[in-house]
């Protein structure tokens, strides 16, 4: 297996607020965002300690899937590239060229596949294979959200979090960031993937009470995924005797802005104003199950 390299792709952030406006910009394709929509997010940044943890989770992330390809006896050589911020995934596909790479995996530390996230992550390798290495074998892991070590390590964070508390008193509400509606016109994948994933968890523990919501849409104007976790929360509060509530980001791999703002910070006060009390399960970051479900699907794919 020393002839397969493997090229792990991940989101990417700002590592300094300085960042922020030229990575939002790349976010929204070259258009610069406005002072208010960058004020909007620099203000978040700093509610949630000034920058992101995410450059280091993703690195961190990257060396467990990496120990994890090599006690299985892999060789190869493991690149990083990130969909909006440095080194960008053509920057590595360009060293990968330089160094004479001729077969890869690739594979994105985001589980479940929709061709507006998966989808384009794999476009700009594929754009940047063209360009600097056509003859260049590359192959991409599309999903893992059905790994069972994947299910095994959120179900633990989820049983971490409800500790003493009863599962029949508490409601389970699994997340992942909302896309444009119109995902569905194309039958994309997304939502079905993510709702088996919650389902397989829900199965494993024997939850008793389970919800399903969308988080972090952005304001397009035009109508995305719901229902919205905070529509959900307060359905459940008016509707439902639950006052205990477990957040579980199933969407999500690591803790970013996504998950240390819009759920530790604006879900958590959504729960507080309704009475409610909140708790999230852990991220799954640098967790050695979820590395060693990467490292699977990616000799599978090498296989």
């Amino acid at each position: 297996m020393s002839d397969w390299h493997v090229l792990v792709m991940a989101y990417g952030t700002p590592r300094t607020l300085d960042e922020v406006e030229p990575y939002y910009t790349h976010i929204r394709r070259g258009r610069p965002p406005s002072a208010e929509q960058l004020e909007d997010l620099v203000r978040r940044y700093q509610a949630i300690g000034g920058v992101s943890p995410l450059q280091e989770i993703t690195l961190r992330q990257a060396a467990a899937v990496e120990r994890a390809l090599r006690q299985r006896g892999w060789t190869g050589t493991m690149y990083l590239g990130m969909k909006h911020w440095h080194p960008f995934i053509a920057e590595a596909v360009e060293q990968m060229a330089q160094e004479g790479v001729q077969k890869a995996v690739g594979v994105v530390l985001a589980p479940h596949y929709s061709r507006m996230s998966i989808g384009t992550y794999i476009d700009y390798a594929e754009q940047a294979r063209q360009r600097f290495a056509p003859a260049m074998e590359l192959r991409y892991v599309e999903r893992w959200g059905s790994h069972p070590l994947f299910i095994r390590a959120v179900a633990q964070k989820v049983q971490e979090a409800l500790a003493d508390w009863k599962p029949e008193e508490t409601m389970v509400v699994f997340s992942a960031h909302s896309l444009p509606e119109r995902i569905r016109q194309w039958d994309d994948p997304y939502e079905r993937e993510l709702l088996d994933s919650a389902q397989a968890v829900a199965r494993l523990l024997g939850l008793p009470n389970w919800t399903f919501a969308f988080q972090s849409a952005s304001a397009t104007g035009e109508p995305w995924l719901g229902p919205d976790i905070l529509e959900r929360i307060e359905e459940i509060a008016q509707t439902t005797t639950y006052r205990q509530m477990v957040f579980c980001a199933i969407g999500f791999v690591a803790d970013h802005l996504e998950v240390l703002y819009d759920l530790d910070i604006e879900t958590r006060r959504k729960c507080e104003s309704l009475g409610a009390q909140y708790r999230r399960a852990a991220s799954l970051n640098d967790d050695p199950l979820m590395a060693e479900a990467v490292a699977d699907v990616v000799l599978s794919a090498m296989r």
